[in-house]
């Protein structure tokens, strides 16, 4: 027999376990931080959420006191309300402006947790509108 007949010994081409070891970290990390973005998005679009929500409430509240056509008293007027399954709370302070026809209301609306009834102080929604004597209302103190 002669050896020039015989085919060459190939080289296998495969990866070593260094190669596969290194991959896997680098796909562990790339992983990781996509997890990482993805809980962030939810995190955020469930604070999106309360707070178009809250904004909803505090605008509501203002068409009310808008259609009612009532001058309100200064101090502060509180309650709960519900939408879309979620409790939140609302406060309406009332002040003085330096022009006595008009008032300045301030609207702020919280989450309120259902087990505890209890409001997270964390203000999800602001709104201040401002609120004139209706005209045919008499200012207080005249006769």
């Amino acid at each position: 027999m002669c050896r020039a007949n015989l085919p060459a010994p190939t080289r296998n081409n495969g990866f070593t376990l260094i190669e596969v070891l290194i991959a896997l970290a680098i796909l562990s990390i790339a992983l990781a931080a996509a997890m990482r973005a993805t809980a962030m998005a939810t995190t955020s679009a469930e604070e999106v959420k309360l707070r178009t929500y809250a904004t909803w409430i505090a605008q509501n509240r203002a068409a009310e006191l808008t259609a009612r056509r009532v001058f309100p008293g200064v101090g502060v007027e509180n309650g709960q309300t519900e939408m879309a399954g979620i409790n939140f709370r609302w406060s309406a302070t009332t002040n003085e402006t330096p022009n006595t026809a008009f008032r300045k209301v301030e609207i702020a609306v919280t989450r309120t947790t259902a087990a505890a009834a209890t409001a997270d102080e964390r203000k999800l929604a602001v709104l201040t509108v401002y609120l004139a004597r209706p005209v045919n209302q008499p200012k207080q103190g005249a006769t």
